[in-house]
């Protein structure tokens, strides 16, 4: 698999793609780890559904880098995920750092963190 995928992307300096094919889903919600009514197969399930963009890069190992560049409606961040070729982790930090100074998201960022408030 990783050799496929490398050479599906060798010929390109970056790959962008979606973090997650939805907008976050709700912290504690029926697919989080610790849920105490998913089944082992429910949660498997949903982490291929909500992983799948991100799991690929994880298992081939290539330099990835996910961004938080957009809203949602209801203020979550939606994330763009960044792939490089093997051993060219500059190139994503290059277009991180050319992202951020773009479209800062530190502005961004919740009021509320670790469920309290940040005076």
């Amino acid at each position: 698999m990783r050799l496929h995928v490398g050479e599906a992307i060798q010929n390109f300096d970056i790959l962008v793609t979606p973090t997650m094919p939805t907008p976050a889903p709700p912290h504690g919600g029926v697919y989080c780890a610790t849920h105490p009514s998913i089944s082992v197969e429910e949660y498997m399930d949903a982490d291929a559904a909500y992983y799948q963009f991100v799991g690929v890069f994880n298992v081939t190992g290539h330099p990835s880098v996910s961004l938080p560049l957009a809203q949602s409606a209801s203020g979550l961040p939606i994330g763009v995920q960044i792939v490089g070729r093997f051993g060219d982790e500059a190139t994503l930090v290059r277009v991180a750092r050319d992202l951020e100074d773009a479209m800062p998201w530190q502005s961004r960022l919740p009021e509320i963190r670790a469920g309290r408030k940040i005076a």
